[in-house]
């Protein structure tokens, strides 16, 4: 199984380190989307293994589950934009 994070901060790190510490997913079957690619959290999640894109459809291809984790007011524009 692989796991989608659309956005990389707070909530996809947490997450996404939870998964890793309790062995329920490899860090390497994990992918996040973030425009901005320089965020601290996204340094974490590389250092993790989490593989990182700037786009979100790429995050979707990769995935098998996909955890939408932004912000409530941005959700309409994900949406939008992968098509769902």
């Amino acid at each position: 199984m692989s796991v989608g994070f659309i956005g990389a901060g707070q909530l996809a790190f947490a997450l996404a380190k939870g998964f890793t510490a309790a062995g329920v997913l490899a860090a390497h079957k994990i992918t996040a989307s973030s425009p901005d690619m320089d965020l601290a959290t996204v340094s974490a999640l590389r250092k993790m293994g989490v593989k990182l894109t700037p786009h979100n459809k790429e995050t979707v291809q990769h995935s098998d589950v996909l955890f939408l984790a932004v912000k409530p007011h941005i959700i309409p524009f994900i949406l939008d934009e992968i098509g769902a």
